[in-house]
């Protein structure tokens, strides 16, 4: 009996770590090579190099950096950090960006100085923050592969989850980056095909998004194939109950 008791101590261990999201997913939101705390890492003397303003034509890149700033980070219990109260300062380094942050729950202050003209090699966990990780990340984006599941389950995702497809691509855009999700050598032959409907096209594209994004949050070995196989399946069930909408090649493309 003790041993049949450990045996599912075990089993119980082993599926509990595989429900935490992948640690590439965590990558893809925060800073590279983020290190422990520093006491006086972005809330004193040395301010975030976030390098968002390095290239200001690169909106793309600006945007992806802002996100990892506010995507890095979390008050102590977890929760998500509001910087929409954000000033400016002058000082021996410049002109900074200063972001006041307001605990929810014991409604203390940080003030964060963040330099978007410069990017760091190494980014540590301001003293009165966390670091982002895969426990955290579970709690956040469980609503939203909910919503994955609600639309791989519908019978016509195409009409019945135009919102909720919408919705978990502006989230994936907002807090991500849609770049980590598009796989050029899966999509390239779909999204080029001059006879399939653009609105169908950009349907498959966003499909493929978020079936990537939930592989990733359910940790499967392989998420590339995982959306691919599941865009497969959702292209037959397309074009059943949509047979008069032009697919071109597409299905002969994703084999």
């Amino acid at each position: 009996m003790k041993t049949i008791c450990t045996f599912l101590i075990c089993f119980t261990v082993t599926v509990c770590k595989a429900q935490l999201p992948a640690p590439e997913l965590v990558t893809y939101i925060t800073f590279e090579n983020l290190k422990g705390q520093s006491d006086d890492y972005g809330t004193s003397i040395k301010p975030i190099g976030t390098g968002a303003f390095t290239n200001i034509a690169d909106r793309n890149a600006m945007q992806s950096r802002m996100t990892k700033l506010k995507g890095s980070f979390r008050w102590p219990d977890g929760s998500t950090i509001d910087f929409s109260k954000r000033g400016s300062k002058s000082g021996k380094q410049g002109i900074v960006d200063v972001y006041t942050l307001t605990n929810p729950t014991s409604h203390a202050t940080i003030n964060l100085y963040v330099d978007p003209y410069k990017t760091d090699s190494t980014y540590y966990v301001p003293k009165g923050l966390i670091a982002v990780n895969e426990r955290i990340l579970e709690k956040e984006i469980a609503p939203y592969l909910k919503l994955v599941e609600e639309i791989k389950d519908s019978k016509d995702g195409y009409v019945d989850q135009k919102d909720n497809l919408s919705n978990l691509v502006a989230y994936l855009a907002s807090n991500v980056g849609l770049t980590n999700f598009i796989d050029r050598e899966n999509l390239a032959k779909v999204m080029t095909d001059t006879q399939a409907k653009d609105d169908v096209k950009n349907y498959l594209l966003c499909l493929y998004v978020v079936y990537k994004f939930y592989a990733l949050g359910k940790n499967y070995p392989n998420p590339k194939i995982y959306a691919l196989e599941q865009l497969k399946v959702s292209l037959a069930n397309f074009q059943k109950t949509h047979s008069d909408i032009e697919t071109g090649n597409i299905k002969i493309n994703l084999n």
